[in-house]
């Protein structure tokens, strides 16, 4: 397993921090800590080619960025530092994401056991505790579902539990693929829950999904989104996460011009969730 460049963002005060993390989610960065005035990104150093290196100290104008700073870390560092600070995340009295060294929150109606590491999707961020809120209003019974970058596979995880049948769960990070395939049998899913590391174009043509998550971002969702909506069955539903209030305009075009109506509309903080259902 390769290392991780940890890259340091000293910001000036202001609205920034989420803004940065949206344009940095278009590049192969896997994890982020939002700090007061500072954000600390994660990228496989393999990833990190000279050219993203001189775009990434470009951004400095535009961000008002004071400094950046740049260090190896050990992949092999990374669990001992989440578990030092890694909080269970509770989404009201619906779902918690903990990992096994919390207490249990028998008040919660479903738990989620994950192993906290690099990987996207363990529920603190904005975008994934939206995702999970918003998937209280969605009829997973006995359902087909695919999650379509699938990170820590909280949310493949929590379909399984609210009565999902059948769950196609995939990623192109090789990392959040073997986090992935820990946390399902940690949350005794493996019979429902399928796996695989890759892109769209990994995922089964002639499969019909009653439900697609997609917390990714802006990018792929739109350019993926006629390909959903192509295979999702009629009067069924699409999540997605992953972008900012100001893309919500366009995503909503975009899904309109393939048949699908918004039917949900949540932001917490910069960011934006939106469901969709399927017109018959």
């Amino acid at each position: 397993m390769e290392s991780y460049l940890q890259f340091t963002f000293q910001l000036a005060a202001g609205p920034m921090q989420e803004l940065l993390i949206a344009t940095l989610c278009d590049w192969p960065f896997e994890g982020f800590e939002e700090q007061s005035e500072q954000l600390i990104a994660f990228i496989p150093e393999s990833a990190c080619t000279p050219d993203l290196r001189a775009t990434i100290a470009s951004l400095a104008a535009d961000y008002n960025i004071l400094s950046i700073d740049e260090k190896i870390i050990p992949p092999t560092n990374w669990n001992a530092d989440w578990e030092s600070s890694y909080a269970a995340v509770v989404v009201d009295d619906f779902c918690v994401v903990r990992a096994d060294f919390h207490p249990s929150y028998p008040q919660v109606q479903h738990q989620i056991l994950i192993t906290p590491k690099m990987s996207f999707g363990t529920g603190h961020h904005a975008t994934t505790f939206m995702m999970i809120q918003a998937m209280q209003a969605i009829n997973f019974e006995n359902a087909k579902v695919l999650d379509y970058g699938c990170g820590t596979a909280v949310l493949a995880i929590l379909a399984a539990k609210l009565g999902a049948t059948e769950i196609a769960a995939i990623d192109n990070d090789s990392w959040a693929y073997q986090n992935s395939l820990e946390n399902i049998e940690l949350n005794d899913c493996q019979a429902i829950i399928d796996v695989a590391e890759g892109d769209w174009s990994i995922v089964e043509k002639d499969a019909i999904y009653d439900v697609i998550l997609a917390n990714i971002n802006r990018n792929i969702i739109l350019q993926s989104m006629s390909a959903m909506a192509a295979q999702l069955a009629e009067a069924g539903t699409l999540l997605c996460s992953g972008f900012l209030q100001n893309d919500v305009e366009l995503i909503v075009e975009s899904a309109a011009g393939v048949g699908l109506q918004c039917i949900i509309s949540n932001k917490k903080e910069q960011w934006h969730c939106l469901g969709f259902k399927k017109e018959k």
